[in-house]
């Protein structure tokens, strides 16, 4: 007796409803990863942004009055989370989830654009589940706030290319410099529009002007975005200020670096996130392969140039911290799903060799055990394999204390100053830094600003000096 097999498939209207509701789902993935970590106390960077951010808020003009080296837009990002969601270090890290979810719809729509629904889904995926790595992801670093207008500046310039509209070309140049302003690595990305755009407008039959037309509207939106944002610096007199924190003192901080200091830098920090997410990585590695082994299409082209571009923007500084790779997740997430769309159970789909699935097997447990220590027991794993991250910990989760000390001990007009990066404590204590360079690490490179500062702490002569350059005592 033979038993017939039926296939059970799905209708085209429950199709059509299951569709939407997955990538809802993918969208969402990203704050329900965060949630957790929401009440986490500041880190040193994040607690940069936030008090820069409400001296913005009560009048303050960012390098000016507050040091930082970083583009001005992540101020404002923190800005706006203050305003809405009210100043705490929820906020930020609250907006940059919620942004991480619209990058993970942006990224499905682009990765639409270039291949199947199914790669598209799996981008998506993979790259919302990567929002949850350790040190990575999970804060409201720049890297978080850049990732939205990055991605949505490569969709805008792929419509362009499949449409030959113009005004795509000008979209991207807007939105890649949102990103720009929000963080410098994303120039690199950019860049990559830029060459392509260049490129694919010259291979074009287009007469002269008509080839470097989408170079030319990229470049138009890219300096007319930015010129904007830079504008109330200009008409604050700050211009300047805002050049040296974001050129001139960059270019200290990059050179400051020997090659050998930056082989060993990528090392430690190349190292790390392949162990945490070893199965994502080492299939984009895989999927750039077949990708350029392929008949290639102008858009491969756009796609492997871009994610050189994203490698580029994380080697700027030569530090290769952990969270520096975000900006390598969204094109390694198309890149995995191009290899996982192959040999995922579905239509048209290979078996896998055996050799692949004894590398997916390994890649999987080594992550699997390695965000499993991060996971369960971060105090011991710190301590074990980055002692000055677990001093960093103590510091954050203490400054709170300290905080509400020097707020009992002061008024609200007194201003204080800390000595060493944990400026969490300012913000705890609601009290203005009584200095422009109200962090330490700007004297190591510029040692001109120790001078500036010193003269300031005379003029101002903070209530309370505090020193958190050595690690701290208490455990």
């Amino acid at each position: 007796m033979q038993v017939a097999r039926v296939a059970l498939r799905p209708t085209p209207r429950l199709r059509a409803l299951l569709g939407p509701g997955l990538l809802a789902l993918l969208c969402l993935l990203p704050v329900l990863l965060y949630l957790p970590f929401l009440n986490a106390p500041f880190e040193r960077d994040e607690s940069v942004y936030a008090i820069i951010a409400r001296g913005l808020l009560n009048g303050q003009i960012p390098y000016r009055d507050l040091f930082d080296n970083k583009p001005p837009l992540v101020f404002g990002w923190y800005a706006l989370a203050f305003a809405v969601f009210g100043e705490d270090d929820v906020a930020p890290r609250l907006v940059a989830a919620l942004l991480l979810s619209l990058t993970t719809l942006t990224l499905f729509a682009e990765s639409r654009l270039l291949f199947s629904r199914r790669v598209a889904y799996l981008a998506a995926a993979a790259f919302a589940l990567s929002t949850g790595l350790p040190f990575v992801a999970l804060h409201s670093n720049t890297e978080a706030y850049m990732l939205l207008p990055m991605v949505a500046s490569l969709l805008a310039f792929t419509l362009g290319v499949r449409s030959g509209r113009l005004g795509w070309f000008l979209a991207a140049g807007v939105l890649g410099a949102l990103a720009l302003m929000t963080k410098q690595v994303a120039v690199w990305n950019l860049a990559a529009l830029a060459l392509t755009a260049g490129i694919w407008g010259w291979r074009s039959r287009n007469p002269v002007i008509g080839r470097a037309a989408p170079l030319v509207f990229l470049a138009a939106g890219t300096a007319g975005a930015m010129a904007l944002i830079a504008s109330p610096f200009f008409a604050a007199g700050a211009l300047g200020d805002m050049a040296y924190a974001n050129v001139s003192y960059n270019g200290l901080y990059i050179a400051a670096l020997t090659f050998g200091d930056r082989a060993l830098n990528l090392a430690a920090g190349g190292a790390f996130v392949f162990a945490i997410a070893a199965p994502l990585l080492a299939a984009a590695g895989v999927g750039l392969v077949k990708l350029l082994l392929r008949r290639k299409r102008a858009l491969d082209y756009l796609l492997v140039t871009w994610a050189a571009g994203s490698i580029a923007g994380i080697a700027m500084a030569g530090r290769f911290y952990p969270h520096y790779f975000l900006q390598a997740l969204p094109a390694a997430a198309v890149l995995a799903a191009l290899l996982a769309a192959e040999y995922l159970p579905g239509r048209g789909s290979k078996r896998a060799p055996r050799s692949v699935l004894l590398a997916v097997t390994a890649f999987s447990v080594l992550a699997l055990v390695t965000n499993s220590a991060l996971y369960l027991a971060p105090r011991r794993s710190e301590q074990r394999v980055a002692p000055d991250t677990f001093y960093h910990t103590q510091w954050a989760e203490n400054s709170e204390f300290l905080g509400a000390y020097i707020a009992a001990h002061t008024t609200p007009d007194d201003t204080v100053f800390n000595l060493g990066r944990e400026s969490q404590i300012y913000f705890y204590a609601d009290r203005r830094p009584a200095a422009r360079y109200f962090y330490d690490y700007v004297y190591s490179y510029d040692p001109e600003t120790v001078g500036l500062t010193i003269d300031a702490l005379r003029a101002e002569k903070p209530v309370y000096i505090i020193d958190s350059i050595q690690p701290p005592l208490f455990q």
